[in-house]
């Protein structure tokens, strides 16, 4: 079976493009994946965020305060739909995802919309978003971004767990590279992590 981790930035355009991109992958794979979509919250994101909106109609997303908050709650809300399920978290962020695009604000409205338009249960919902469990989950995401070495939005990190020394962490969502890593007989020729974290980083040794 593949892990995979899907590292984003949740209000960028170009993450969103990784995740239809990866569940058409995903979708494909002859070998059984379980994904998760991570969404990270760093000052280096939001900084980014804010200056990319500063030329489109998001006026509410110009202000750095108003774009890592938003960032965040997007984030633990994503947490919350996960508690029903990684599709449901996933579905939940990639529908936020783009309405924040398409210039919607985040809001309550918008958050409850979409969470009746998946299906999910609105009450757990409420429950879990505003719960110290949600943000302790949001808490260990930020850790395990840190832990594999995650510094740029998306990244992806994919281990084989019938041959678990290998994994590789990429920032490459090429058409050539996703293949090999989902589809191709030699996607088990990953990078080899030594010792999987190695100086509070991880070292990548290509193998041989």
């Amino acid at each position: 079976m593949l892990e995979v981790y899907h590292f984003v930035n949740p209000l960028s355009g170009d993450c969103l493009e990784t995740e239809k991109k990866l569940a058409t992958y995903v979708e494909q794979s002859n070998k059984k994946v379980a994904m998760q979509i991570i969404p990270v919250v760093t000052m280096q994101s939001a900084r980014q965020t804010a200056m990319a909106s500063s030329n489109s109609s998001h006026p509410s997303l110009h202000d750095l305060n108003v774009v890592s908050q938003t960032l965040y709650q997007v984030a633990v809300d994503t947490k919350a739909a996960q508690f029903q399920g990684k599709k449901a978290a996933r579905e939940y962020l990639m529908a936020t995802q783009q309405a924040l695009l398409q210039g919607h604000a985040y809001s309550d409205e918008l958050v409850m919309q979409t969470v009746n338009d998946l299906a999910l249960d609105q009450e757990m919902f409420v429950e879990d978003r505003n719960s110290d469990l949600a943000v302790q989950a949001f808490r260990a995401d930020q850790n395990l971004a840190a832990e594999m070495g995650v510094r740029n939005f998306p990244a992806l990190v994919v281990y084989d767990t019938d041959r678990s020394e290998y994994a590789v962490r990429t920032d490459d969502f090429s058409d050539e590279h996703l293949t090999r890593l989902f589809l191709s007989a030699n996607r088990q020729r990953l990078r080899e992590y030594d010792g999987f974290l190695h100086n509070g980083g991880v070292t990548e040794v290509e193998e041989g």
